[in-house]
């Protein structure tokens, strides 16, 4: 009985995900270690902020960053979308989790800086590609101003903390794309992109 002719191997992608546009950009040496001091902050709010140790500021060009401490930490517990959020950090890092809009800021915090990695991965996207992030500052529960480096000019993102109506999903792509698509002009109020997010 004779054999058939055998088929090359082949490898197929049933799910992938770039940014629009093309190959998203190859991490660089900066961006990594951009990244790691970002997830080790937002492990430190998300600790800390129990405890009522809350950031208020983070710059990622001179890797520095403040917590100020409340005598009254947010009494609100935290809420993912399936229930509880893992407290250690590797546990946390291998879920994907979103904290509930009725959470404490410091938890929407911890998750904004978690997600802030994102924007190097977007560089690329959109006509006017995305813009550089360059640091954080939360100087009440109310919201946090991400800082980015765009065309040589530096904008404040706003994103809002306190009173959140829906979770805070993708900041980082979101904040990206608006760059990305020139529509932070569009967004433009008394000198801070009021994104929406």
């Amino acid at each position: 009985m004779g054999r058939g002719k055998r088929r090359p191997h082949q490898t197929y992608t049933v799910g992938s995900y770039e940014p629009p546009g093309g190959n998203p950009p190859q991490d660089t040496e900066q961006d990594t270690a951009t990244a790691a001091l970002l997830q080790d902050v937002a492990d430190m709010a998300f600790k800390g902020g129990p405890l009522g140790a809350e950031l208020s500021q983070l710059d990622l060009v001179e890797r520095t960053f403040t917590f100020r401490h409340l005598a009254e930490p947010d009494p609100r517990p935290l809420t993912g979308e399936s229930g509880k959020v893992p407290v250690d950090d590797q546990e946390r890092a291998a879920i994907m989790w979103t904290p509930q809009p009725g959470s404490p800021a410091w938890a929407h915090l911890a998750h904004l800086l978690e997600e802030l990695p994102f924007i190097a991965s977007f560089r690329e996207y959109g006509p006017h590609v995305g813009p550089t992030v360059l640091g954080v500052e939360s100087p009440t529960r109310q919201y946090a101003d991400v800082l980015v480096e765009h065309k040589d000019t530096t904008w404040r993102v706003r994103v809002q903390l306190e009173g959140r109506q829906e979770p805070l999903e993708f900041p980082g792509m979101t904040i990206a794309e608006i760059f990305g698509e020139n529509r932070h002009h569009a967004l433009l109020r008394e000198g801070v992109v009021e994104a929406g997010i």
